[in-house]
């Protein structure tokens, strides 16, 4: 990955510069999956300071989710459906609320809440948390034929080793990185 022009950002001393160098780049899919990763990777040659904030020296890495475009546009179906299905049994809670509110008979307020609650049970069965990373049509590009890349991506960095000891390694995330 070649780097284009550098980052830069001004603090008290002025303009400075953000120099990344020795870009990489990866693709990682597991097998039968909808979705992947593209990470790239820098390394950072001297450390970026600002007010408070420290981008240290090192290793620093950019990922952004990879769809192939049959597995988004069905999992959108999916996602489209839950929401229908999830805005129904809202309404539902709703309105037994509502019910409820409105009674002033003790067993109906009752029969009213557990009816509510099992609308909230309902909601939680439709699968929606489980597809919230799925984006949108306008949240993706296309970058090659049949794939779409996530425009908005994570900036994280990593000490230690990729292939020794989990505990011994830290993972930092950065911040937010976007594509026009």
């Amino acid at each position: 990955v070649d780097v284009l022009k550098d980052g830069s950002f001004i603090n008290m001393d002025g303009m400075q510069n953000v120099k990344l160098h020795d870009g990489v780049w990866e693709m990682i899919w597991r097998d039968q999956s909808p979705a992947g990763l593209v990470i790239c990777g820098f390394s950072l040659e001297e450390d970026a300071r600002r007010n408070d904030a420290m981008l240290e020296k090192g290793d620093v890495y950019v990922t952004w989710p990879v769809w192939s475009k049959g597995g988004l546009e069905e999992q959108q179906a999916i996602k489209a459906d839950a929401e229908v299905r999830y805005k129904q049994f809202e309404t539902e809670r709703d309105d037994e609320l509502e019910k409820m509110n409105d009674t002033p008979n003790l067993l109906k307020k009752a029969l009213h809440f557990r009816n509510a609650a099992a609308a909230v049970e309902k909601m939680d069965y439709t699968g929606l948390h489980g597809l919230v990373d799925v984006p949108s049509a306008e949240d993706v590009l296309e970058i090659g034929e049949g794939l779409q890349i996530v425009k908005s991506g994570t900036v994280w960095s990593k000490t230690g080793s990729f292939t020794g000891s989990f505990r011994a390694s830290r993972q930092q995330l950065l911040g937010s990185a976007m594509l026009h």
